[in-house]
């Protein structure tokens, strides 16, 4: 019968006649007459008998000794002195990095390099879902073994959901592959062979598409909320143009030619590297004179808690969610959120007759194909037309909506 924690904690550090006590395939514990327990592996090498002490209990937990059971059995199978091979490995394993080394270094050396947005949600990821499971304490990276990964993404999958495990394999299969290039760990790891559908759940794509009376109730209820004028303007924009969240809270005065009116979001603030231009609508127009009369024409356009800031993406999420919270309490309105908004007006144009790679460019796609190599126009006259057409059927919802209250 298999040794409890239960019953070793009993015999732990009492004085009592030594024993040794049977667990299961060849594993035991030796206890000593002042209740030293020592766990021990039993075999025999060249037809004699041998017992290799592992490591004292509590220090050696009983799941890291029955550990060692598996490679007992593949050296002996294999004709090999499990005493020779338990030294060599180890002396092998002082001084390998554990993942939340890996993790660490990934974090210190290669993400540095990459957005902002994306280096706040690697730190959280490793923070929250790497360091607590496998850090120092943990079996090194090269030795970990695909049952230790299993449940691994198991533990994950329980205090988190399917979805974050899948999130985490991706994410861990990233710094593994920057380690093995750097020569910090040894190639192959099991972990390697593992698809997301093996331990948890594609990340889900996003379907949501808000009709145009939705819109509308959602704009009449921003402009009634008490938020500040920048929150209010900053969800406002995000909805009529269709550019990403990070577009709008890093855009700066700067960015905006009004003579030709075209607002131009730099590289460093576009997730393809690459400048995007979009033309200035008229209901764009209006809101951007609202902002320079309040927060004036200089920095950023929509400012933070401080002038010198930009509004958060925490704050404009959390906005959205109340916003949504009065629609579904008003009109039971689905979920919706701010990236919702690029995928509305692309369907909501391509259903009124604009071209697709007009409303690719207003979302700032990069062209993809012989295209994206030789055709560099981006259709900033049809973008204009695109824009002007979506806010006139915003505005006449809004007043649609505003005459049924």
């Amino acid at each position: 019968m298999a040794i409890s924690d239960t019953k070793l904690r009993k015999l732990l550090d009492k004085n009592q006649t030594p024993c040794v006590l049977s667990h299961r395939d060849s594993l035991s514990v030796r206890v000593s007459a002042k209740g030293t327990i020592t766990w021990q592996y039993r075999c025999r090498v060249d037809s004699k008998q041998v017992i290799i002490s592992l490591g004292r209990y509590p220090g050696l937990t009983i799941k890291q000794a029955q550990d060692y059971i598996p490679h007992f059995q593949n050296w002996l199978s294999q004709g090999k002195d499990p005493r020779i091979e338990l030294k060599l490995m180890r002396n092998e394993a002082k001084g390998l990095p554990t993942m939340a080394k890996v993790a660490a270094d990934w974090l210190e050396k290669k993400v540095p390099d990459l957005k902002d947005k994306t280096q706040t949600l690697y730190t959280h990821q490793v923070s929250k879902w790497v360091v607590p499971f496998l850090n120092d304490e943990a079996k090194p990276l090269d030795l970990m073994t695909i049952k230790d990964w299993i449940k691994y993404f198991d533990d994950v999958k329980v205090q988190g959901s399917a979805k974050t495990a899948g999130a985490i394999l991706v994410r861990i299969k990233s710094m593994i592959g920057w380690a093995e290039k750097r020569g910090d760990i040894k190639p192959f790891n099991p972990v390697l062979t593992l698809n997301v559908n093996d331990i948890g759940e594609q990340s889900s794509v996003g379907q949501r598409v808000m009709r145009f009376d939705e819109i509308a109730k959602l704009w009449i209820q921003i402009e009634s909320s008490k938020a500040t004028p920048a929150t209010k303007a900053c969800l406002q924009l995000i909805y009529i143009t269709g550019a990403r969240q990070s577009e709008v809270r890093l855009a700066k005065w700067e960015h905006f030619d009004f003579e030709n009116n075209i607002w131009t979001v730099p590289p460093e603030n576009s997730k393809t590297n690459k400048a995007i231009r979009r033309p200035i609508s008229t209901k764009m127009k209006n809101i951007l004179d609202t902002l320079a009369m309040v927060y004036g024409r200089s920095g950023y356009l929509i400012p933070g808690s401080k002038p010198n800031k930009p509004i958060t993406t925490h704050s404009i999420n959390r906005y959205c969610c109340r916003m949504w919270d009065h629609l579904f309490e008003k009109y039971k309105t689905p979920k919706f959120l701010p990236h919702d908004a690029r995928r509305s007006i692309s369907t909501l144009l391509s259903e009124n007759g604009v071209a697709p790679h007009v409303t690719e460019k207003m979302l700032g796609h990069t062209m993809r194909g012989v295209m994206a190599v030789y055709n560099k126009h981006d259709w900033i006259k049809e973008q204009a037309e695109g824009y002007e057409l979506y806010c006139q059927f915003i505005e006449d919802a809004i007043k649609v909506e505003l005459v049924k209250d």
